[in-house]
């Protein structure tokens, strides 16, 4: 009796065993629609759970078109659809919205343990949050994570920029904030003393030096470095000076310098017309005199060569594998180039004079303007024109005096942090007497990675560099050489103070890449969707490569083992 009671729970364990085997390679097919689906942004479920609807959502849909080339996956369709025609209940078949929402966060959880793991490996991190509305009117939060990780194929030195999660928050005083955000670094098991850089935009309560959340983490974690978003800052310099002569952003110039003829032409056309109403009317011939007009054509002259140069310094700054002494050397050439612009100011007004010349478009210049070319004095430029020029002249010089000067006050932080890493940014041109001093300041910032055996280290490193590296090496570069070379166990403390300084953040982009993602997958459609789902999602979509490289077996045994143990259960 005892030996037919063993070979019947042999025959039911090999039964489950042969099950679970079965739904697992299922499984593989659901978790490769599901990624594909994710990281795409398309909706899963449609307003149909039958197999065989027109309607029946992109999960499901996805899922008929691959079993036509799929005999397992062709089974398991066909016999979920005839228990839906004979309105039976089936066990254990993964098609439900339930068993898909199950499957999306078990899958968001893998790849955020997996940047958690990764976070934890490169001890130092930074941490960027920003807020925006989202479509249900929710102020949505996000959290980035920014740290420098050695890759395990390559063995080289990458910096990651991690979307965490979205968190629902209303309160925006910026303790409020900050308290907020402390606790879900920790719910996540972040070491916050390990954090070495905050990176906010530009808004009071983010970055207030007072009440702002980078002044009360700062206060309780002196070494969690402010890094306002470069981007950001630039792009405010634009505004400020844009404010009182034209739009700051390049995309609303460049059409007007290109098209500028077809858009007369097109002004005309719906004046003559006369389809408009009487206000309509009036701002279309408004906007006609104001392009047939030189002042026009000079200030949109102007600004296209400016806002065109901020935004390819934008660009650079928003990238995330770059670090704080590229957007500064960005910066830096950039009041290079203003004051270029300055001093050659009639090049720019010549421009101008031979498109209002193509356009038979009045000057109304006075014709000694070439007499001033070698005066820089705004006074004496105004001295040798007439009034009408004088105004232009004016607008040209005080937009360039107010740009330079606010790029120089806006990125006085950026400066402060470069000069503060002066011991590695300026290795071989640093001046002896400011050697001892500039360690010194680096070392009492960082005193729980860094120690006085810092400048020994940097002594030797700066003697051997020339006989040791090709060439001049930015931070990260010089880093990897040092671990390519194997002289990590030599220059131990300078590989430390490069790590620090590499995981600073330059932007918040990763923030507004992530709000992106937010509109996609949280639209109109989707008003009710959860904390939760919504960041497995999110975390699928956004870190989709990170999850293609994920190896989900472990997960998809389990998950099959405990539906195959609910199903012979039930039964």
């Amino acid at each position: 009796m005892s030996l037919s009671g063993h070979g019947l729970d042999s025959a039911i364990q090999r039964n489950l065993e042969k099950e679970t085997e079965k739904f697992a390679a299922l499984l593989e097919r659901l978790l490769d629609v599901t990624l594909y689906l994710a990281s795409r942004n398309m909706a899963f479920r449609g307003s149909s759970q039958r197999i065989g609807d027109l309607n029946n959502g992109n999960f499901l849909g996805t899922l008929e078109l691959v079993s036509h080339y799929d005999p397992l996956l062709r089974e398991h369709l066909e016999n979920v659809k005839h228990s839906q025609q004979e309105g039976k209940r089936m066990q254990a078949h993964y098609l439900s919205w339930a068993t898909q929402n199950e499957f999306i966060n078990l899958c968001g959880k893998r790849v955020l343990d997996t940047i958690l793991s990764e976070r934890e490996k490169a001890i130092y991190f930074s941490v960027i949050c920003d807020s925006t509305p989202d479509v249900s009117h929710t102020e949505q939060n996000v959290i980035v994570l920014r740290y420098v990780l050695r890759d395990s194929v390559t063995e080289c030195w990458i910096i990651q920029e991690r979307f965490i999660e979205y968190f629902d928050f209303f309160n925006k005083t910026g303790e409020e904030v900050a308290e907020k955000l402390l606790s879900r670094l920790n719910e996540h098991g972040i070491d916050v003393k390990d954090c070495r850089g905050q990176g906010y935009d530009n808004g009071a309560n983010m970055s207030g030096k007072i009440k702002g959340v980078r002044a009360r983490i700062e206060e309780k974690y002196p070494t969690a470095t402010f890094c306002p978003c470069a981007a950001h800052s630039l792009n405010l310099v634009a505004v400020h000076a844009a404010s009182c002569s034209s739009d700051a952003r390049v995309e609303a110039v460049r059409p007007i310098t290109q098209k500028l003829p077809g858009i007369i032409e097109a002004l005309k056309k719906i004046i003559l017309s006369r389809k408009l109403s009487s206000e309509a009317h009036s701002v279309a011939e408004g906007l006609r005199d104001y392009f047939l007009s030189f002042k026009s054509i000079l200030l949109s002259t102007f600004w296209i060569k400016i806002l065109q140069s901020f935004e390819e310094r934008i660009k650079i700054l928003q990238s995330r594998s770059i670090s704080m002494e590229i957007g500064a050397a960005n910066i830096k050439d950039l009041s290079v180039e203003m004051q270029a612009f300055r001093e050659k100011w009639s090049v720019i007004l010549s421009e101008a004079n031979l498109i209002a010349d193509s356009m038979e478009i009045p000057k109304d210049l006075n014709p000694r303007y070439r007499k001033i070319q070698k005066r820089h004095s705004r006074e004496d430029l105004c001295q040798e024109v007439d009034a009408e020029t004088s105004f232009k002249i004016n607008v040209f010089l005080v937009a360039l005096d107010s740009i330079i000067s606010e790029l120089n006050q806006r990125f006085k932080s950026m400066q402060n942090i470069c000069n503060l890493f002066a011991p590695i940014l300026k290795l071989k041109t640093l001046p002896e007497e400011e050697w001892v001093t500039s360690t010194e300041a680096l070392v009492s910032k960082y005193p729980k990675g860094l120690t006085p055996s810092l400048f020994s280290e940097l002594q030797h490193l700066r003697k051997v560099y020339d006989a040791t590296f090709q060439s001049h090496l930015g931070p990260l570069d010089l880093l990897n050489n040092i671990y390519s070379l194997q002289l990590q166990g030599i220059f131990g403390e300078v590989c430390i103070a490069i790590r620090i300084f590499t995981t600073l953040p330059l932007s918040v982009a990763e923030g507004e890449r992530a709000f992106s993602k937010l509109a996609l997958i949280k639209n109109y459609l989707c008003l009710t969707m959860s904390e939760q789902h919504l960041n497995s999602l999110a975390l699928l979509s956004i870190e989709h490569e990170l999850a293609q490289k994920l190896n989900f077996l472990d997960l998809i045994q389990d998950f099959a083992s405990s539906k195959v143990r609910r199903w012979s259960t039930n039964v």
